[in-house]
């Protein structure tokens, strides 16, 4: 029998690695305990994502449509959602909480684990390697981003990326030239565009450093080599690519110019925490506080130290360490400096080179490459500690490993708070004075702006933020519970353009304004859900019934064209509304439609299937109060119709006299397109990989 020993030293880094990651669960422990994870955006935006599509996977249909925001949206290339990602089917298989729990903590490990295999291919020693992924594991960027459950997919898989890459430069084979595809593909399929660019900025640092292949030609096949890898595993993701395409076209993100720069700077790193790079400041604290006094934006990272024990290792390595401390150092200031957005000019840089960079915010993102940086600078001083006491390295790693761990679990658990598990499991107490959801399709209510408090009011402490957020309907935590939304801000500007200028028309308007009622009940809404000051100075929810609600499928009386879109707007404004018009956004006189009724609604995740009937004897208008973005595939007893931009950004279509059923559901072709790319790219690889001989000497 093969003695621990003997595991040890045939294994090194396999050993070390394993305790790396057991360690990481000391600082993670509230991942493995009761409760259900509440912080951040996860009640209001990835939980009801993560339900929606969970429930249609298990329905068995096609996840096309979300019925519940902004009374239905595309669900599959909603980038939000991250669709692809293989982590889903935890959602589907599991409860939330444990699948939410799951999904944080197999991410921070897998992440860790690529980031010693990087470290590793690098040419560190076994235990350094291993150290150096336990550094990134517990950051406090890493454990702050747990709970953006896109992110947290992200930044596991920009390691094995950097990894890869290493390996491609080194060997030059078809397995490496695979294993750089999978990785691209990971990254891609957590449909968050910034870490993308981080990689390439990543990738260009790797490329300067010294290696088997430093001279320009050689780099220069080398790049080529990457180039080919990287649009490999672009085509593996093309669904996901896909997505970033249909629905960037169709949000304001897709306006060249639409968007104005200062919402590039939007969520920059604040200069007054640069002091939190070193130790963590008050934010750290997410269970008490989300902001700090000087500190003017919401913090994307909390904590954004690697912990004092990572410092001091990062310390030796920056002064003692070999070969790679300049490309660590350089990463490293190049995301500080990133990060600060608009206060230094390399953002301004970079934004010049890379179009529709405005579309893109929270320069605070880019410390993921501080924190790569410096956790390398770890590895290169666990590494100058490794060689200097050789006989005793095993002890040595395991105190500096336990000591790591050990400093950041006192914050990690604060980065990541739970509230009780049944919070996910208890509908609103506003909710329950609408009726029960029906099975044709889900009521819709107006939610007020959280933001528009009344007088007096004071917001929840982030520790009961989850269950206040539950408790106030806020966002889409209550689509869960079968409760649909109209004109609701989108946290990442990727709605439709025309929802999201409904969106800001209602939310800037005052609070109850005649207008935004009006809209509301002209989109099919029941009820508007108005905050109020409860007891101690907390916000309280109040559901006021619409007087008179329409169903948001029904004839309309007149139809009117209007040349574009901005008169089509102010018309239907000036006229306040009304739900018996459709404007069009077309040139064209006023109709009068023959009257039509409505007989049978199934709205399900596929597609919405509305059988009517029009008396004659001429055509009716069908006005569906759904955005164009989620029925541009229409059909009208199974062949094909068009559909028309009606009220600015939802469906109108005409209905021929007799009984017939109606269709829709978002473009689908893009999806084929994108599979078929998919299923090529897969047997390229294939082909590549067969035709590679294996060539040993991995890194474990």
């Amino acid at each position: 029998m093969t003695s621990v020993r003997e595991i040890c030293e045939k294994r090194p880094f396999a050993v070390a690695l394993f305790v790396a990651l057991v360690l990481l669960l000391v600082p993670y422990r509230v991942l493995l305990g009761p409760g259900v994870p509440s912080g951040r955006d996860l009640i209001p935006y990835f939980y009801p994502l993560k339900t929606h599509l969970a429930e249609a996977v298990r329905a068995g249909e096609m996840p096309w449509i979300d019925r519940f925001r902004q009374g239905g949206l595309p669900l599959l290339a909603w980038p939000g959602v991250a669709a692809f990602d293989p982590g889903n089917l935890l959602f589907v298989l599991l409860p939330t909480a444990a699948a939410a729990k799951a999904w944080m903590l197999l991410r921070v490990l897998t992440g860790s684990a690529g980031f010693a295999v990087f470290l590793r291919l690098s040419g560190l020693l076994p235990l350094s390697s291993a150290l150096g992924g336990l550094a990134w594991g517990a950051a406090g960027i890493t454990a702050s981003a747990a709970s953006f459950l896109s992110t947290s997919s992200a930044y596991a898989a920009l390691p094995w990326l950097a990894a890869a890459l290493l390996r491609v430069r080194s060997r030059r084979d078809g397995r490496s030239l695979v294993l750089l595809a999978a990785a691209t593909a990971f990254l891609l399929v957590a449909s968050v565009p910034e870490p993308l660019l981080a990689a390439s900025l990543l990738a260009l640092v790797l490329l300067a450093g010294r290696g088997p292949s430093s001279g320009p030609l050689e780099r220069g096949k080398t790049l080529l080599l990457w180039v080919a890898g990287g649009l490999l595993g672009t085509l593996l993701a093309a669904p996901v690519v896909a997505t970033y395409l249909v629905t960037g076209a169709e949000s304001i993100r897709g306006v060249r110019g639409a968007l104005l720069p200062g919402f590039a700077e939007e969520g920059s790193l604040p200069p007054i925490r640069l002091a939190e790079l070193l130790a963590d400041g008050v934010v750290a604290d997410w269970t008490r506080t989300s902001a700090a006094p000087g500190i003017p934006d919401y913090p994307y990272f909390p904590s954004l130290t690697p912990g004092r024990v990572a410092w001091t290792l990062a310390l030796l390595g920056l002064l003692l360490g070999r070969g790679a401390r300049l490309r660590a150092t350089t990463i490293a200031a190049l995301g500080v400096l990133l990060a600060l957005g608009p206060a230094t000019p390399v953002a301004e840089w970079i934004s010049s080179l890379l179009p529709f960079a405005t579309a893109i915010r929270y320069p605070e993102k880019w410390l993921v490459l501080f924190a790569f940086g410096v956790a390398w600078l770890v590895a290169l001083g666990a590494g100058v500690l490794e060689k200097a006491v050789p006989a005793r390295r095993l002890p040595v790693f395991g105190l500096l490993g336990l000591f790591l761990a050990l400093d950041r679990s006192a914050i990690t658990p604060r980065l990541l708070p739970t509230s009780e598990a049944r919070m996910l499991d208890e509908a609103p107490a506003v909710l329950t004075a609408l009726p029960v959801a029906r099975v044709d399709t889900p009521p819709r209510i107006l939610p007020i702006p959280g933001t528009k408090r009344v007088p007096g009011a004071v917001l929840p402490t982030p520790a009961a933020g989850g269950r206040a957020t539950a408790a106030w309907a806020l966002a889409w935590s209550y689509t869960r519970f079968g409760v649909a939304s109209v004109f609701e801000m989108d946290y990442d500007a990727a709605l439709p353009r025309a929802q999201l200028e409904w969106a800001n028309l209602v939310e800037d308007a005052p609070l109850g304004s005649p207008l935004a009622i009006a809209l509301a009940r002209s989109a099919g809404a029941e009820a508007v859900v108005v905050p109020d000051r409860g007891p101690g100075g907390l916000p309280v929810a109040g559901l006021r019934r619409i007087a008179n609600p329409v169903s948001p499928f029904r004839f309309v009386r007149r139809v009117v064209r209007e040349p574009d879109a901005l008169a089509a707007s102010s018309r239907f404004l000036r006229e306040r509304a009304p739900v018996d018009l459709a404007v069009l956004s077309a040139p064209g006189v006023e109709l009068v439609p023959s009257r039509g009724r409505i007989l049978r609604v199934s709205d399900r995740p596929a597609r919405l299937e509305i059988e009517v009937a029009v008396d004659g004897p001429e055509p009716a208008y069908l006005f569906v109060a759904r955005p164009l973005v989620a029925a541009r595939r229409a059909t009208l007893d199974g062949r094909p119709v068009s559909v028309d931009d009606a009220n600015v950004g939802f469906t109108g279509l005409s209905v021929p006299p007799g009984r017939h059923v109606v269709r829709l559901q978002p473009s689908g072709r893009w999806l084929i397109i994108a599979a078929v790319m998919s299923a090529v790219a897969l047997l390229g690889l294939t082909f590549v990989r067969r035709r590679s001989p294996s060539r040993g000497g991995d890194v474990v």
